[in-house]
């Protein structure tokens, strides 16, 4: 919580209340829009096809008319094969839900990071209110690799 100073003035207290605010809102956010988005990568014995999934949600009792995946970043060993997935790609699909198939192509062993932002429009069930929304998602790409 944000407090007063002795001796300071309106405007300073009034910036540092906003920004207190805008800080918590923004963590906040990514917070709870992270848990509707969920990306996945299966760990592969040797280089070649590397498939990862991204599953995105709508909020209870909202629909999910439209999403997709924009692949931010990839390891070096395995970049991604397309940088945007749309909703044709969608090996499944439901009023609420939606699953995007992400290949990457594996040119040799290694572990990194993927990171997909995870782009939707939400809509209420009646369609009279409708939010879009991005998440950052990270999963782990194993080629080649033992576990841990």
């Amino acid at each position: 919580m944000t407090r007063a100073r002795v001796g300071q003035s309106r405007p300073q207290l009034l910036l540092s209340i906003i920004s207190g605010t805008l800080i918590f809102s923004v963590s906040f956010s990514a917070s709870t829009r992270s848990a509707e988005a969920r990306l996945s990568c299966r760990p592969e014995p040797g280089p070649g096809r590397v498939l990862c999934e991204l599953e995105v949600e709508a909020p209870g009792g909202r629909v999910l008319p439209w999403a997709d995946a924009l692949v931010v970043s990839s390891p070096a060993h395995a970049p991604p094969l397309r940088s945007r997935y749309g909703p044709t790609h969608a090996a499944a699909r439901t009023e609420s839900r939606l699953r995007l198939p992400i290949a990457l192509a594996a040119v040799r062993a290694g572990r990194g990071q993927l990171e997909v932002d995870a782009r939707r429009v939400t809509c209420r069930s009646d369609g009279s209110v409708c939010v879009s929304e991005v998440s950052r998602v990270v999963a782990l790409v194993e080629v080649g690799v033992e576990p841990p």
